[in-house]
This record gives structure tokens, C-alpha cells and sequence, in this order.
């Protein structure tokens, strides 16, 4: 018997109207309770319901009283007044006010709107307690499922009023019948009531925010309905926007009649009624495929079905909310690849309707619609559509806008990254914002996303000018002084780079630069951008001797030559791998190639080693090609000196390393050996002989290759050409080992013979071990 008792009561308070006392000076407000009576499952039952009414006396009204203030105090302290009815608690104290001066209404009038009111609260209460939806009452909305349209309509409210309970959800979950009626009813009739679409799609979207109800609202195919429904409004605007146009027509060509122009705002207000009812529905149908979509496998039923272009197409609706919505659904589906594509592919019609929404009153919506674009730009092809529609203003006008200027600086870094893009900057305002920014941020702490921006802006020889102009690179080269931020350096050496007038600016910071190059030896970052300003400063007639001898610049370049190669003998020689000095010795080797430039610092190169650390440096990071190619570059200017040049010939192993590498898997290196040899050969008569041997051998190895194999009865046997010729008694041991199977620039072996130069290139191995490595 204890199981069919109930286990407890459950009390509800509903707030109903306010009222002034008819004599004292008080609010009366009335309330009503609901008393539920819950069993053990949990399944609610109507018990008893009692009309109740509370009195608050006010003692401080006068004539000077704050009614607002007064009202929210009131508020405060009795919460049987719902926030909404602040403005109808202020309209009764007026009334209290006025009665208290003898301005009010009469006792009879008074009496007269308290009978009033209490049959309309009478009709009320009894309104609510006909229809109030309740779980006991599940089968009679079932029954009523099977009745004409309008029947249909109410039972669907009523449990789509349960459903947005949660508590409700496992009850009606549970209940095959309703479950199995409602897709039915959805199916056959959803297109006869856009009320009853509504509330069955909104029962639906009450499940879809619960993950394990997902599977079942799938099995339903509610997804799949949802579309179709989209399909038949969007068929319906078109109808409805084609009478209108009609009608307008008509009221054009009769502009006097006047039932024809009420007619037009009739139908106006009626259209804009029906808008808003539409809209309601879509947001309830997109919204629960947004809450399906957390399963990528129906997101990508979803998108297959099309969603994308629902969604662009819905961009214009002026419900905020709706608009919101299609906008967060895309953004989700943006950061897919695939979908990415799909969206491309319609940037026309995306960006047209994405257009009047920057700038937009709704924060929120402009925040999506940039956050959509920060997705798809990292797509070329949009970004080339966003500059040939002129979005770049709009992108600059955010940076006045403390709200989105962070969202600002993305896009703009998006759009520098394209060169074609980069050159549309100096015709903006973007250039002396971001100086701007740049200069009147704290030290240390300059935003990455502005510097990424700066950097690649500055890499345009246009924008540099501009930047330059006005004092801009000596208020930027005091920052950078001040802060030795890495970042700005990065700056600064882009500018460097570009020939004119902008790199004799520089040679006013020399010393400064010079002096802090000594001192950030122990940190990396900045040391290198340091070094990569200096050795942009390709200027002619520059006396790089004195500044060596003032600084002592050739021993600071051999004593990190010294260290990197300690390093590497550390790792066994081998090379192999990056370190964290490895960009360092790389700026170092440019630096050296620059200062090469100057005639007068051949004999000071001659005093120190570096030219044997160089070729040191040329075995030990073979597998390197920017520092192989810097080095050869290096070599190419010592040649153009005629001391250093007959140094390199006779007394190093330079030319074997050259002739080695003449035919390296890079073309940039292969092209600098080949320069050099051409100028090895123009001074030495011997070396020009034995280059030429060289060249003949390499060219003719196919018809070599072949007669070998005709002559050892077809046993395979690779060709290997030593190019530093083994039978010179001065030959270095330490180039033999160079010159073995490990190095990148021998002849292995030859196959898939071709008529062409090309496809004989492209069959041919050449290198040792690390030609066999992937990515070559």
C-alpha cells in the first residue's frame, strides 16, 4: 500500500495583478497558489489551487516622491511583482499620490474599476486553469492529434509548453504514442498551419538541447523535415514578396485611389506580421539543426543537403536574432575545409548579404560576421574577393574601434599576406594608425597581431616610404632602442631591405645598432634581426673596412663562426638538425657576404681564419642549403678580390667543394658554383682545364654509364667521379671524406635514360644519403 501513496507536495506561486487598497494608503497584490501533488513517477497531479492577497503599506509617499525609486524599493522587497509590471506599480502610485491631494478619481469610480478588475482576474484564473498544460492530461493531447487543424494546433502548444520544462522531458520521451504522432502530424499538415510547424518543431528543439535525445529526433528524421520546411517558407516569401510587388504596381499606376493605397498598408502590416511569425519558425528549425550539427557525421549530411546556401540566403532577415543565428551556424561550419570550399564558392552572394551588417547597431552580429570572415580568409581566392569588393576600408575603420580593433588587426594581417594586397595599404589610413598603435602602446607590450600586421605591411616599398615619411623610422628606431623589442627589429629590417632612400636613413643609427649588437649577444631573437639590418646595407662606396676596424665586426663574425663549430663537433660532426644559433650563424655568414662588398677588407679577411671556417663550416652543415648557398655567395665576393681570390685558388680546397656542388639537387646553388667556377676559370689557366673536364664528364655520363655496362656483360655498377681528383698529392684528407658517398653533390647513379635534358634531370640521384630523404 506505501507504493500508491504520494511522496510529496509541491507548491507553485503565480503572480497576478497589482491593485491600490480602496481606503488605506497600500498596494494590494494578488497571487495565486498551486498546489501539485507528485507520486513515486515522478508524474505531477492538479491539487488544490487558493486566490491569496498581500497588503503593502506605504508610509513615505508625499507629494515629492521619487516614484521610480519608490516603485523599485517596493520590487525589492516583495518579489510577488514581476520586473515587468515596474511601469504599472509606478502608474498605481501615481494614482495613490493623487488621491492623497484630492486630484484622484471619485470612491465610486474607484469602486467601479476594482469590479472590473476582480472579473477579469475571475476570467482569468479560470483561462489558466482550463488550459494550463499538465502531464495528466498527455492522452487527451494525443487525441486531439487526430482532429481537424485546429485541435491539432492547441495540443501541440500544450506539450510544447511541457517540453520546455526539463523535468517533463523524460515523461514525454517515454510516451511512444506522442512520439510516433507528432513527426506524423508534422509530415501530412505541417504545411496547412505555420502555427502548427511551430509548436512541433519547437517540442523537438526543446530535446535537441539534450545530447542523448539526439539519436531519437534523428531516427524521426526531424532534420531532414526541418529543411523541407525551410524550402516551403522561403517558397511562401517568394509569393507573398510577388503579390506585394503586384499590388504596388497597381497602387503606382493609380496613385489617387485611395482604397488602393490603404489596401498597400494593409498588406504591408500584414506582410511584416507574417515576416515575424516566419522568422520565429526558421530560428526554431535552424536552431535545432545547429544542436544536431555537434555530431559531425549529420553535419556533413547537412551540408551535402545544401544548409550552406539556406543559411547565406537568410542573412538578410531583419530579425536580429535569426540573423545571429545563421551567422553562428556558419562561423561553426567555416572551420572545416571542405565546407570552407562550399562557402567560396558563393563569396559573391556571402559578402553582398554580409555587407550592410559591417558596421552594424547589433554588436553582437557584426562580431559574428567578422569572425565568419577571419575563417574564410585564410582562403586566397576570398581574400582576392574581399579586395576587389572593398572591404579593405572597412577592415582599416575598425582599428578606430577599441571594441574590434583586435578583429581588425586579423583581417588586415590576413589580407598583407597576399603582395598584390600589400600595395592597396598606402592608399588608406591603415600605415599612421598602426604607427599609432605601435608608438603609444606601453613598452613590452606592443600587440603581436599589430606587429604581424607592421611587419607585413612593411615588406611593400611603397608602404616603407610612407612609413618613413614624417620622421616615422626615427620615432620607431628610439622605440626600438628603448624596448629592444625583436618584433619591431623585424620591422626596422624589412624597411632596410628596400633600396633608395630608405636604407641611407639607417646609416644614422649605425653606431647605436653596432652597440647594441655586442650586448644582446644572449638573445638570439633580436641578435639575428640586428644582423639582418646590417647586412641589408648594400650600399655602394660603404666603408664597411672602417666600421670592421671600429668594432672590431671580422672578430665578432670569427669567434660565432668558432662557437657554431664547436657545437656541431659536439654532435659528432654530423650537422644534422636545427639549433638555436643556427639562424644566428646564417645572418652571420650574410653579414660577412655584404662586407665583402668592400674592396679595402680584403687584406684584414686575409689576417683571420675565416676563410678556412667558412669551408669548415660548408662540410659540417651540408644538409643546410641556405647556409651552403650563403657560403658560396661569400666565396663569390672573395673572388671578385684579387688577394683573397689567390688565396682561395691555391692554398684551399675551395674549387674541388665548387665543382662538387656545380650539380646540387638546388638550382640557386647549383647556378652560384657555376658563376664561380666561370671566374676560376677566367684566372687560372690550370683550374679552367679540369673544370672543363669536369663539365664534359658530367654531360656525357648517360653515353658513359652505358658503354661501362655493354662491357661487364650487364653488371650493375655505379659511376662515382671524384671531382677533386684523388690523384693530387696536395689533395686535404679532410675533402675526401667530404667528397665520399656522404656528400650532396655526387653522381650515385643513373637511370631511366631520356632524350630530353629535363627528364634526364629529373631520373637522375644526385646527392649522397640526404638526397634520399623525403620531401626532395
Amino acid at each position: 500500500m506505501s507504493g500508491d501513496l504520494p511522496l510529496h507536495f509541491k507548491k507553485k506561486v503565480i503572480p497576478g495583478t497589482i491593485d491600490v487598497h480602496p481606503t488605506e494608503n497600500a498596494i494590494l497584490v494578488n497571487y495565486v497558489v498551486q498546489t501539485n501533488v507528485v507520486g513515486e513517477n515522478r508524474q505531477q497531479t492538479l491539487g488544490d489551487r487558493k486566490t491569496a492577497q498581500k497588503t503593502i503599506r506605504i508610509k513615505t509617499l508625499h507629494a515629492k516622491s521619487n516614484l521610480s525609486a519608490l516603485a523599485q524599493e517596493i520590487m525589492d522587497r516583495c518579489k510577488l511583482i514581476h520586473p515587468s509590471k515596474q511601469r504599472d506599480l509606478e502608474q498605481l502610485l501615481f494614482y495613490l499620490q493623487q488621491r492623497q491631494t484630492g486630484q484622484g478619481l471619485s470612491d465610486r469610480e474607484w469602486l467601479k474599476r476594482q469590479i472590473e478588475g476582480q472579473k477579469k482576474e475571475e476570467e482569468s484564473d479560470d483561462d489558466q486553469e482550463s488550459g494550463q498544460p499538465s502531464l495528466a492530461n498527455v492522452d487527451g493531447y494525443i487525441e486531439g492529434l487526430y482532429e481537424e487543424v485546429p485541435d491539432k494546433v492547441k495540443s501541440t502548444r500544450a506539450v510544447m509548453e511541457l517540453a520546455k520544462d526539463p523535468e517533463n522531458m523524460d515523461v514525454l520521451v517515454a510516451n511512444d504514442a506522442l512520439m510516433s504522432a507528432l513527426p506524423r502530424v508534422l509530415r501530412e499538415d505541417g504545411r496547412r498551419s505555420m502555427d502548427l510547424t511551430h509548436n512541433i518543431l519547437y517540442f523537438f528543439f526543446c530535446l535537441s538541447n539534450f545530447s542523448q535525445y539526439h539519436p531519437l529526433i534523428t531516427a524521426h528524421k526531424i532534420g531532414d523535415m526541418c529543411l523541407k520546411t525551410t524550402d516551403q517558407e522561403l517558397a511562401r516569401y517568394d509569393l507573398w514578396m510577388k503579390d506585394l510587388a503586384a499590388l504596388e504596381s497597381k497602387s503606382v499606376q493609380a496613385p489617387a485611389d485611395a482604397q488602393l493605397a490603404s489596401e498597400l498598408e494593409r498588406e504591408h502590416r500584414k506582410l511584416q506580421a507574417m515576416l515575424r511569425k516566419q522568422d520565429q519558425l526558421l530560428f526554431v528549425s535552424f536552431h535545432l539543426l545547429l544542436n544536431l550539427a555537434e555530431d559531425l557525421n549529420v553535419e556533413v549530411k547537412m551540408v551535402k543537403r545544401g544548409v550552406i546556401r539556406y543559411l547565406v540566403g537568410l542573412l538578410d532577415r531583419k530579425t536580429p536574432e535569426l540573423v545571429i543565428l545563421m551567422l553562428t551556424f556558419l562561423k561553426k561550419l567555416s572551420i572545416f575545409k571542405e565546407n570552407k570550399d562550399e562557402m567560396v564558392k558563393n563569396s559573391g552572394e556571402l559578402l553582398e548579404k554580409l555587407d550592410p551588417l559591417i558596421p552594424s547597431a547589433q554588436l553582437g552580429i557584426q562580431t559574428l560576421a567578422l569572425r565568419l570572415l577571419l575563417n574564410l580568409s585564410h582562403d586566397v581566392g576570398f581574400r582576392s574577393t574581399l579586395v576587389s569588393k572593398g572591404t579593405l576600408g572597412k577592415f582599416v575603420a575598425l582599428l578606430h574601434d577599441k571594441d574590434f580593433a583586435l578583429i581588425g588587426m586579423q583581417l588586415l594581417y590576413q589580407m598583407s599576406i597576399d603582395d598584390h594586397a600589400k600595395s592597396m595599404f598606402s592608399f588608406t589610413d591603415t600605415i599612421p594608425q598602426i604607427l599609432k598603435l605601435i608608438l603609444e602602446s606601453k613598452p613590452n607590450r606592443v600587440n603581436v597581431e599589430l606587429m604581424a600586421l607592421a611587419i607585413n605591411v612593411s615588406l611593400n616599398c611603397r608602404n616603407a616610404e610612407v612609413i618613413c615619411e614624417d620622421s616615422g623610422l626615427k620615432f620607431l628606431m628610439k622605440r626600438a632602442f628603448k624596448t629592444r623589442d625583436s618584433l619591431l627589429f623585424k620591422m626596422l629590417r624589412n624597411l632596410c631591405a628596400h633600396n633608395g632612400a630608405i636604407k641611407m636613413m639607417f646609416l644614422d643609427y649605425i653606431d647605436d645598432m653596432m652597440h647594441l649588437l655586442f650586448k644582446c649577444t644572449g638573445e638570439p631573437e633580436l641578435l639575428v634581426e640586428i644582423l639582418g639590418i646590417l647586412s641589408n646595407l648594400t650600399i655602394p662606396d660603404f666603408d664597411f673596412a672602417k666600421l670592421a676596424e671600429a668594432y672590431d665586426l671580422l672578430g665578432f663574425i670569427s669567434s660565432h663562426l668558432n662557437s657554431a663549430l664547436a657545437l656541431l663537433s659536439e654532435d659528432g660532426g654530423k650537422g644534422i638538425g636545427l639549433t638555436e644559433d643556427d639562424d644566428v650563424t646564417l645572418e652571420v655568414i650574410n653579414l660577412l657576404g655584404t662586407m665583402a662588398a668592400d674592396e679595402s677588407l680584403g687584406p684584414m679577411i686575409l689576417k683571420t681564419t675565416i676563410l678556412q671556417k667558412l669551408l669548415d663550416m660548408m662540410i659540417a652543415k651540408e644538409e643546410d642549403d641556405e647556409i651552403i648557398l650563403q657560403i658560396i655567395f661569400c666565396t663569390y665576393q672573395f673572388l671578385l678580390l684579387g688577394d683573397v681570390r689567390d688565396v682561395l685558388i691555391n692554398k684551399t680546397q675551395v674549387v674541388s667543394y665548387l665543382i662538387d656542388l656545380l650539380y646540387d639537387r638546388n638550382v640557386e646553388i647549383r647556378r652560384m658554383c657555376d658563376v664561380c667556377l666561370d671566374i676560376i676559370s677566367e684566372t687560372s689557366e690550370e683550374w679552367a682545364l679540369q673544370i672543363k673536364q669536369q663539365k664534359f664528364q658530367w654531360h656525357n655520363s648517360e653515353w658513359l654509364q652505358c658503354m661501362t655496362q655493354a662491357t661487364e656483360d650487364d653488371q650493375e655498377e655505379d659511376l662515382q667521379y671524384a671531382s677533386g681528383f684523388p690523384d693530387d698529392p696536395d689533395l686535404d684528407p679532410s675533402y675526401l671524406n667530404y667528397s665520399s658517398t656522404a656528400r650532396r653533390g655526387a653522381i650515385i647513379s643513373v637511370a631511366d635514360f631520356s632524350d630530353s635534358e629535363e627528364d634526364f634531370r629529373g631520373s637522375m640521384i644526385i646527392g649522397g644519403n640526404s638526397a634520399l630523404l623525403e620531401g626532395f
